[in-house]
């Protein structure tokens, strides 16, 4: 098996039927297209107030607004620049420890 593999023929064989597959005209490729989208249509939507009020009757929880003020936006945008230049700093470093350009 091994000498098959590492035959001239094996190569050019993998090769032509590799290239017949890559010039077939695909239009679409999905590895999800047999899955089916979400069952619950509402599932994103907005709650009412009377509905809020009930679901914390029985659950006993509150809702809390989950809205973003400024100064959380603005330590997640600092904390965010500040992993960016780490990366970029340590892609730098090692780059120049390689000696390549």
């Amino acid at each position: 098996m091994n000498s098959i593999k590492n035959s001239t023929k094996f190569d050019s064989v993998v090769k032509e039927l590799a290239s017949s597959l890559f010039r077939k005209k695909i239009k679409e490729i999905t590895t999800t297209g047999d899955i089916a989208g979400y069952e619950t249509p509402n599932a994103f939507g907005k709650t009412s107030k009377k509905k809020k009020k009930n679901l914390e009757k029985q659950t006993g929880y509150n809702f809390i607004d989950e809205g973003v003020s400024d100064s959380d936006m603005k330590k997640i945008k600092d904390a965010i620049r500040k992993e960016v230049s780490d990366i970029l700093r340590d892609i730098w470093i090692k780059r120049n420890s390689w000696g390549g350009k």
